[in-house]
This record gives C-alpha cells, structure tokens and sequence, in this order.
C-alpha cells in the first residue's frame, strides 16, 4: 500500500478539500493510503468523510515564521512515519520549510499543488503585507524543494510558481466532479423549490465561503438593484465563513432580507443547483472554481467573473463579464426560469473534468518513480 500524506489547510470547507475528498470516493483504498496533516484535526475528524473512511490524522502546531525549529522537530517526526509521498496544498507562499524536510529526509514524491491565484484576506494592509511574502518566497522556490509541481489550472500556476519553474513542469491536476450526481432532475427541482417556497420565483443561486475571496458583497449589491426591476428574483446562498454576520447585515440594509435564504453548507448541495435558474460566481479570483464545474454539469446557465481562469467554461453554459455593477444588473434583470437545462457529461469529461477518469490520472501520477 502507498502511503500519501495531504497537507490541508486549517479551513475545512473549501475547494482544496472537496478535490481530495472527491477524489477519495473512486481512489483505489487497498493501494493507497491517505493520510492528512494538518493544523485543525478536530474539524477534520467532524467531516462525514472522517467518518467514513476513517484515514488518519497527524496534527501539527509550528509554523515557519514563528518557530521554524520547532515546526521542524514536529515534521520531522511525522514524515519518519514513512510515506511514499506528500501532497502539499496550498493557495499562496508563506515559506516552503516542510517541502525542504521533505526532500532532505528522501521522501520519494514532495508534491506542491497550486489551488488559486490569489490571497484571501479582508483587510487591505494584510492582504498586501502577505503579497509581498508571497512573492518573496515565489522567487526562492525551485525544483531544490519538490519532485512535482501542480496546479489546478494554467493561472493557478503561474501564481504559484516563477519563471525559475519551467511551465512544461507544471502538470494540471482538474478540479473533477462525479457528474451525474448534478444531473438535472425535473422532479427533484420542483420538490426543492416547493421546499423552500419559491415555486415561482426566478432563483439567482451561490455557492461558497463567504469570505473576501469570493465577493457576495458585489452579488448582494447587484440582486438588489436588479430586483427592483425584476421582482420575482430570489437570491440563494449556499455556504458558510466568517463574513456571513456582514452579509446578513448588508442584505438588511439593502431591504433585500425577504428576498434572500443563507443556508449554510448543505450535504447535498446538488439538489440545491436543481432548484437554481441561474449560477453566479463574482470571485475577486479563483484557481479554478469546483462550484462552476458543479453548475454546469447540472445544467445551469453560470455568470462568472472575468478574474476566473478561463478554462472554468468547461461548457458553453458560462458567460465571462468583468466585474461592474451595470452589466451583472442587465444580466440578471433578463433571467427566466423557463431555460431548457441538459447534461453535459461528454464536453466535461472531454476536459478531464470527470472523477472516474480523474482518479485513474491521480492513481497513475501517485505510482510513478
């Protein structure tokens, strides 16, 4: 059995999880081993996929710009367990510390993956202060600290990693889904939407963290405005974060509180893109969104920030528009909920986008030599 340890974020809900978790689902268990390392353990043991599979956990509590010798002693130590490789995921540079443990200690695989291409952080000063480490770092890193560079698209990699890193190096890992689990279902839609009450309204729906990354302020702001062209508008969040309290305050303060459901993460957020007439995602910036992957596969026409990568348009359900207020507004003034919804397994398996498929790739990437 091959031994693969994850880093993970502390932060449990997010992209970089549902990658590994989806991804679990269709990996070989008898050949492959997952183990996570991380600075949450306890939110990573409250997931149903820690129930399920029951993998385990190694926890650490250094970090690099702090306590450098001691985040050294504790990797140290967990990588003397054996493992044939680690993943590290990651959205910025804050050091490369246990990518260099890692090759000193002979660890076969040392794998970075890249999962954005930008900084979540509200406050501006932050947000610039952890730029400019970011960068720092990106210079200094090369091949000296991996055996593999990822990313999960062409603009997440050219976050990640400097000219030093030559762009034929960096491999595409896609941010794969099982498709048909989102096929479009008549009968699910309109069960759901009787659910929540909103048989006829034209439903703007979200899914995410609500955090700076993914900007629901701009989509918030938008509706509003929108809807007092078009009331029969409803806007749908699916998600959780840190700026939910703000966002229930500015919908009050917009007047739009009625016309707008926050229901926090949902287990089948599947049934949720049944109920849905159209997708938006205004991210400041993404890798590349899995929750637009999710959309078009069930069927969804999408309306996606022009910061996104490009290849989010799996399909030719996404519409690319820069991020003004006026344009967004026009959008979604001249939504409907009569649009003919289809499946799309064919043009996204064709990108790679499909987990079946996408286990195999990772299976195969995880054995070479």
């Amino acid at each position: 059995m091959k031994k693969i340890l994850h880093m993970t974020p502390p932060i449990i809900n997010n992209g970089v999880y549902r990658y590994i978790f989806n991804h679990m689902q269709y990996i070989d268990q008898e050949k492959y081993q997952f183990t996570f390392l991380t600075k949450n353990p306890m939110g990573l043991k409250k997931t149903k996929e820690y129930r399920h599979y029951g993998f385990p956990v190694r926890a650490f509590s250094n970090v690099e710009r702090d306590n450098p010798n001691g985040l050294r002693d504790e990797i140290v130590r967990i990588l003397r367990e054996g493992y044939d490789a680690i993943h590290l995921h990651t959205s910025y540079w804050r050091g490369f510390l246990i990518e260099q443990i890692a090759m000193e200690l002979g660890v076969p695989r040392v794998i970075v993956h890249s999962h954005s291409t930008g900084i979540d952080e509200a406050g501006e000063k932050d947000r610039e202060e952890l730029f400019k480490k970011h960068h720092a770092y990106k210079e200094k890193f090369s091949l000296e600290y991996a055996t593999d560079v990822c990313a999960c698209s062409k603009l997440a990699g050219e976050w990640l990693y400097g000219e030093q890193i030559p762009k034929e190096k960096i491999q595409i890992l896609p941010n794969a889904i099982h498709v048909e689990r989102y096929h479009f279902q008549a009968q699910i839609r309109q069960e759901k939407r009787k659910e929540l009450g909103i048989d006829n309204r034209i439903v703007v729906g979200n899914t995410g963290r609500y955090c700076y990354q993914k900007n629901q302020e701009f989509l918030l702001r938008v509706f509003a405005k929108a809807r007092k062209e078009n009331p029969a508008l409803f806007l749908l969040f699916l998600g959780e974060g840190e700026l939910l309290g703000e966002l229930k305050k500015l919908a009050e303060e917009l007047g739009i509180q009625r016309d707008i459901s926050f229901l926090g993460w949902q287990e089948h957020a599947e049934d949720y893109l049944q109920a849905m007439d159209v997708f938006c995602l205004p991210s400041r910036f993404e890798g590349l969104a899995i929750s637009a992957v999710e959309a078009q596969a069930s069927g969804l026409p999408c309306l996606v920030s022009d910061a996104i990568d490009m290849g989010t348009a799996l399909t030719d359900l996404v519409e690319f528009l820069p991020l003004v207020e006026e344009l967004w507004i026009q959008k979604l003034v001249g939504c409907t909920k009569d649009f003919v919804r289809v499946w799309k397994d064919e043009e996204i398996a064709e990108k790679g986008y499909d987990i079946c498929q996408a286990a195999r790739r990772l299976e195969e990437f995880y054995d070479i030599q």
